[in-house]
């Protein structure tokens, strides 16, 4: 299957994720002086996380992006709103620990991006409450502009106002965390959001036999490359372990995904009264169906253990 030059904005960002991947593992060689980051998620004596650890999580954290970048993409599918692929908002109840706080507020994000796309106002305004309610719980509500984000609710075309927004808060609670020394909740929120987007991809996709979302669904393999890299920093964190082998279980399917770049000359063309660099090089992805279907079954037992 071959893609077109005309890239997502999703490709451009995957794009500078493998860059920050790459970047991230020379400079862990550098810190640590290792391989096998067997300094990554030690602890001091008042039990902080160290800095390096810290260090890491942030850069990784911030280059994953995020889930409403995928909800587009399955927008752009031509698939019909379906309120019950996504978690229920009565289960927010049974969520009594920070960890089950953190990582379903990831889910409910993602899946509030879901329901903004499709201009659901009724369900948005409910999603949203349980947002709320998480973020309050987890102590870092105040970092989300709810009024700002109720007021795109009303306009399901304003995507990059919505996708700055979202953005931008995140970032605002991760740095926040950091300085909590709370980075663990960051991560369990940014893969929560990235296991439902992931899923609700995977079923829109195979529902609608899409290739061009199979494409992007295979392409989430650089994005999981960093969250395994990320789960793995937190070595004395029990809830992280277990998210590491069952994505890495993922990992196992997402090894028989192909991604190769054919590499062509780039050429200078004239856009705008301006000469530009064009990079002429394309990117062949085999992403066959059965391997979807297989996504497909790892990441809906990974997130059934999520939402409980």
């Amino acid at each position: 299957m071959k893609k077109s030059k005309k890239y997502y904005k999703l490709d451009i960002i995957l794009l500078a994720s493998a860059f920050s991947f790459f970047a991230l593992m020379s400079s862990c060689d550098k810190k640590e002086k290792t391989d096998d980051f067997s300094e990554l998620g030690k602890v001091d004596s008042s039990g902080k996380i160290n800095n390096a650890t810290s260090e890491l999580a942030a850069q990784v954290i911030k280059s994953i992006p995020p889930p409403i970048e995928m909800e587009s993409i399955i927008l752009n599918a031509g698939a019909p709103y379906d309120l019950n692929i996504l978690n229920a908002v009565e289960e927010y109840e049974k969520y009594s620990t920070n960890y089950h706080k953190a990582i379903n507020l990831g889910i409910y994000g993602a899946d509030l991006a879901y329901i903004n796309i499709y201009n659901r106002k009724e369900d948005a305004l409910s999603y949203l409450n349980t947002v709320i309610k998480l973020s309050d719980d987890l102590k870092v509500g105040q970092f989300f502009d709810f009024e700002t984000i109720k007021r795109i609710a009303d306009n399901s075309k304003n995507l990059d106002s919505m996708l700055n927004i979202t953005t931008s808060n995140f970032e605002k609670m991760n740095n926040y965390l950091q300085d909590q020394n709370r980075s663990n909740l960051s991560m369990y929120m940014l893969t929560g959001g990235w296991v439902e987007a992931l899923y609700v991809a995977c079923k829109v996709g195979l529902d609608k036999k899409n290739v061009p979302l199979y494409e992007k669904i295979a392409e989430q393999k650089i994005v999981l490359d960093q969250i395994l890299l990320l789960l793995s920093c937190y070595k004395n964190d029990p809830n992280a372990i277990t998210l590491h082998n069952d994505l890495s279980e993922l990992k196992n399917t997402y090894n028989k995904i192909k991604i190769e770049t054919i590499y062509a000359e780039p050429t200078m063309v004239e856009e705008n009264g301006q000469l530009v660099v064009k990079d002429n090089s394309k990117t062949v992805i085999d992403a066959p169906e059965d391997v979807i279907k297989e996504i497909f079954t790892s990441i809906s037992n990974t997130r059934k253990k999520i939402i409980g």
